[in-house]
């Protein structure tokens, strides 16, 4: 089984990462104030929009909900994109530097470690807590570290920058939302198209040669991971930060707008993975169930 993909292609994105690289530090204006004049998500993905809690808010309440989820999946991004890195390190190790690919890793490891910095500035400079992923997720997270197959490290790339991918053209496409959370959202979707294409041109090229057992892993891993990355998102801890009732958690986990966003993140994902083989008429329930499906469909006769 091959191990890497074509070097030409790695060649290219190396080259779109000199082009096109940015300093979270010289292009967001940082300036902004932080007040309630924005949103910082589009109201429709805020976890509680459309509920009646959400409408009893006051527009103030909302706006800074919004902030604390925004936060929020800035901190698992942070999270996320720290996982990888430790294992992108941990691939350069034995790396041969005459290779494409130990200079595109290079690459992928700078524009990541620029992107902690970004989304913990913003952390920083929003006033909210630092909302560190549940104690589930940790476990879930020190087994990718030290003990996941490549295929799932990638797997989990894939899961993470096609779902986030999604929220971010939101943001940058909705004029409500916040200047630097717009700005934030530009440079990670120009950067992370790079690592997203990367991932799917890694599975592309070897999903297909891998053993019957590693094929049924990847297809049983895929819905997990990328559920426990959605979940990672707004934190429970937001709305008692934020002085909303004990009963917010259960509202938003039952919020059809919410299930919509789940849907609509994945759409590609699943899309992507049904071409590959890696979702069939075995594991789409499995997609449904946990909440990032439609009803029944064309997967289940493939």
């Amino acid at each position: 089984m091959k191990t890497e993909v074509d070097q030409a292609y790695v060649s290219r994105l190396s080259d779109a990462a000199q082009r096109k690289s940015f300093d979270p530090w010289r292009d967001i204006d940082w300036s902004v104030p932080f007040d309630d004049s924005y949103f910082y998500l589009p109201q429709d993905l805020v976890s509680l929009y459309g509920t009646e809690l959400w409408k009893s808010m006051t527009r103030e309440q909302q706006v800074r909900l919004s902030l604390h989820e925004a936060s929020s999946t800035f901190a698992q991004g942070l999270w996320f994109e720290n996982i990888l890195g430790f294992k992108l390190l941990d691939y350069l190790y034995q790396a041969n530097p005459q290779e494409a690919h130990f200079y595109w890793m290079l690459q992928e490891v700078a524009d990541e470690c620029r992107h902690q910095m970004m989304f913990g500035e913003f952390i920083r400079r929003s006033g909210t807590p630092w909302y560190y992923p549940e104690w589930w997720a940790t476990y879930v997270a020190n087994f990718t570290r030290y003990l996941a197959p490549k295929v799932s490290v990638f797997l989990g790339v894939l899961a993470a920058e096609a779902t986030t991918d999604y929220l971010n053209r939101r943001v940058m496409q909705d004029p409500e939302c916040h200047p630097i959370m717009r700005q934030i959202a530009r440079i990670h979707v120009i950067e992370e198209a790079r690592h997203l294409g990367y991932a799917r041109h890694w599975l592309e090229e070897n999903y297909a040669e891998m053993s019957l057992p590693m094929r049924v892993l990847v297809r049983a891993q895929a819905p997990i991971v990328t559920m426990t990355l959605l979940s990672q998102l707004v934190s429970s801890r937001v709305y008692d930060e934020v002085g909303l009732p004990p009963n917010a958690v259960s509202l938003a986990r039952r919020n059809p707008a919410q299930r919509r966003f789940w849907q609509d993140s994945c759409a590609e994902l699943i899309e992507f993975l049904d071409g590959i083989g890696a979702v069939n008429w075995r594991i789409a329930p499995v997609w449904r169930v946990l909440g990032m499906m439609e009803s029944a469909g064309e997967l289940d006769a493939s």
